[in-house]
């Protein structure tokens, strides 16, 4: 009982995360001048991020379009080599840089630049059109293929007009050798989104069940045997639920699901707003979750002014992290195997209740949004800033209200509070997906990328 008290306790924090929903007019007014402060070390200070942001919106564009809905796991794969490969592709540009290759996990060399010249903004365009082509499956590349040749053509006519044919060409040369060692890289990870041969188990008692309304085998219960970009990754899972399974009233385990079903009674409308805002399920309802996270992404480079340097280094961090903690989430996730709210909640309390929003196809235990979002907004934090404001418009085009967040950190905060709210995981779910999530991002925040 000691437990669930301490975990309920934590409560007002759900509550006062609300809070930096709205903010002053005064506050917003402040955002450019606040994140005019971030650091630059780059001879790219002058260089717009504009060829990295536009490649971005593509894929974005690319992943809402599509139908059936894009796999979220293969979007956090090719998200993660794509920000490596933008990052290589300029880090000459980037004063006293380091290749990522000294500290991922089997990162070969990258291949080396001669004396005569480049121009980086060519070579982040070649890097970035090969490696969208490469990274994501054959059908969404062929649907897209006009969009993406047509955003690679219009930056080589414009930018070819500036310069050089050689120094145009070796630039676009550059970055595509790039890609290409970063592509051949990808294929050697074991990447593995499916879950063809998995056998759920069915004891002990309280082991997670699949959910209504598909009741379909849960997804990705082999992502976390991918070859990791840290190496203390490959192993280890969270810390274990706090509560044994019980259906005793006077448990903790019942008295954890109860909070949740006695608060999905009394929802409010902006707790509402909040669970379908974050609600990322893609054809017709909005991106994938690793979507919405990368929109966010791109929103802070663009709302910090920053230059292409810095703007290459959030999306190299950013999208490692992103990928890093899907795998580390489900391998806790397929370790504890712990039963989601709405089976119990139909089993034990109400034989009719389903939540706000449908529960996604894995285990509940920790709660993936709060995890994944926590990471990658850690990880961009160590780039932009511990105060960075930013303000979230990835849903203004399904009629919400754009979000208004004081520091990165408390869009996770949003992330993972919204999953309460919309059915779908417990509170201590949550508080463990952010405390490990973000230990995750701190680590990718801390790799080296200067000397």
């Amino acid at each position: 009982m000691k437990k669930l008290l301490n975990v309920l306790l934590l409560i007002p924090m759900f509550i006062s995360c609300q809070k930096d929903v709205s903010r002053t007019q005064q506050q917003q007014d402040n955002l450019a001048t606040q994140n005019s402060k971030v650091k630059t070390n780059s001879s790219l200070v002058h260089v717009s991020p504009v060829v990295a942001t536009d490649w971005y919106k593509l894929q974005l564009r690319m992943m809402l379009n599509a139908n059936p809905a894009t796999n979220g796991a293969l979007n956090a794969n090719a998200f993660a080599y794509i920000g490596i490969g933008l990052y290589e592709s300029v880090r000459s540009g980037i004063k006293n840089s380091v290749s990522l290759s000294k500290s991922l996990y089997q990162m070969p060399e990258m291949p080396q630049q001669d004396n005569n010249g480049y121009d980086l903004v060519v070579s982040a365009n070649a890097a970035l059109a090969t490696l969208v082509r490469s990274m994501y499956p054959a059908s969404l590349i062929t649907a897209n293929k006009s969009s993406i040749d047509s955003l690679e053509n219009a930056y080589n006519e414009k930018l070819s007009l500036s310069m050089e044919s050689t120094k145009f060409q070796r630039s676009q040369d550059y970055g595509r050798a790039i890609a290409s060692a970063i592509h051949d890289w990808s294929k050697t990870d074991n990447y593995n989104v499916s879950n063809t041969g998995y056998v759920l188990p069915t004891s002990p008692i309280g082991v997670y069940v699949p959910t209504p309304p598909a009741f379909g085998t849960p997804i990705l219960p082999f992502v976390s045997f991918s070859r990791p970009f840290l190496i203390e990754d490959g192993s280890g899972v969270s810390p274990a639920p706090p509560f044994a399974y019980s259906e005793n009233p006077s448990s903790d385990f019942y008295k954890m699901v109860k909070d949740l079903y006695d608060v999905s009674k009394v929802l409010t409308t902006e707790q509402k707003n909040m669970a379908l805002y974050w609600n990322d399920q893609g054809v017709g309802i909005g991106y994938t979750p690793q979507g919405h996270n990368l929109n966010v992404v791109t929103e802070a480079i663009e709302q910090g002014g920053v230059d292409l340097g810095i703007a290459a280094k959030a999306y190299a961090k950013a999208g490692i992290a992103l990928r890093e903690a899907q795998l580390t989430c489900f391998r806790s996730k397929y370790q504890y195997l712990q039963m989601r709210p709405v089976s119990y909640i139909r089993k034990v309390i109400d034989p009719s209740w389903l939540p706000l929003i449908v529960t996604p196809a894995h285990p509940e235990f920790p709660a993936a949004h709060a995890y994944v979002t926590g990471a990658t907004m850690r990880a961009l934090t160590s780039v932009l800033g511990d105060n960075f404001a930013v303000v979230d418009h990835t849903y203004d085009f399904r009629g919400f209200e754009p979000r208004h967040f004081a520091s990165l950190d408390a869009v996770a905060d949003e992330s993972g509070n919204s999953r309460r709210y919309g059915g779908i995981h417990y509170i201590p779910s949550i508080i463990v997906g952010w405390s490990e999530g973000r230990k995750l991002g701190t680590l990718v925040g801390n790799i080296k990328l200067e000397e």
